[in-house]
């Protein structure tokens, strides 16, 4: 019986060695939609993913696994994870899907800001000012996060444009640009990201900041049994990129800095 043993040791040694822990490594298949720089269709911004989509790649890989974008919108995304249908959502707010599978810190601080052009006089400051805009330009379906923007949006105000369909950010900033709509609402990020990328920095500027900043957070399906596991290699290979400098080194592609410093 000890030879049986022995032998039996030998053949469980010799498939570690033929068939290295790699080899049954995951595929994590991660919802994606166009919020740049957090979230970004590589073949709208020359083959970039946005830097919580690369964050995700290089804490994956450190760990064996891959990642494989699944190019869907925003909403359809959240519904696919939370069906099991995807492992996880490149960003979204905790508040928005409470049921997903989370890392210990967010990835992203995201704070919702108003535009106008350079010569508009107009300018956010609570609901009076919202009601006297001629149009507000705003995604169909985001979360705009702050409260008092929120509460009137809900009531669907006629001076209220909802864009939908593909490229809504640049659509609303073309609309912006040529004097049809008064002001757009987004993250300040993504919408100083887009319009530099469309070379049309010199046309806008802020005019008004709501007072709620809300994190952003890469999630996993609660449907998938191996999230947890997930969240916690986000976790810990971001620390690990955070003190040896990779992250900054990242972020840098983007032109951001880390949230943490802010």
């Amino acid at each position: 019986m000890k030879g049986l043993k022995k032998t039996a040791g030998i053949v469980v040694f010799s498939l570690s060695i033929l068939f290295p822990l790699h080899l049954f490594s995951d595929t994590l298949k991660i919802a994606t939609d166009e919020w740049c720089p957090y979230d970004c269709l590589p073949g709208e911004n020359d083959g970039k993913v946005g830097y919580l989509g690369d964050l995700l790649v290089e804490t994956m890989k450190a760990r064996g696994h891959k990642v494989e974008f699944v190019e869907v919108n925003y909403a359809r995304g959240l519904e696919l994870v939370r069906e099991g249908k995807l492992d996880g959502t490149m960003a979204c707010f905790r508040e928005e899907a409470p049921d997903f599978i989370f890392p210990d810190f967010p990835l992203g601080k995201s704070n919702s800001t108003f535009f106008t052009l350079k010569d508009s006089s107009w300018s956010y400051t609570g609901t009076q000012s919202l009601k006297q805009a001629k149009i507000i330009g705003i995604i169909d379906g985001y979360d705009y996060v702050d409260p008092t923007v929120m509460e009137y949006l809900d009531t669907k105000p006629s001076n209220v444009l909802a864009m939908k369909g593909e490229k809504p950010l640049e659509r609303l900033l073309e609309m912006l640009i040529s004097g049809r709509i008064t002001t757009i609402i987004e993250d300040k990020s993504v919408l100083e990201y887009k319009i530099a990328q469309m070379g049309k920095t010199d046309l806008v500027k802020v005019s008004g900041v709501t007072d709620s900043v809300i994190d952003v957070f890469a999630s996993f399906s609660p449907k998938i049994k191996n999230s947890r596991e997930y969240a916690k290699i986000l976790s810990e290979e971001t620390i690990k990129m955070r003190e040896d400098g990779r992250l900054q080194v990242l972020l840098d592609k983007y032109g951001i800095k880390d949230w943490q410093s802010k």
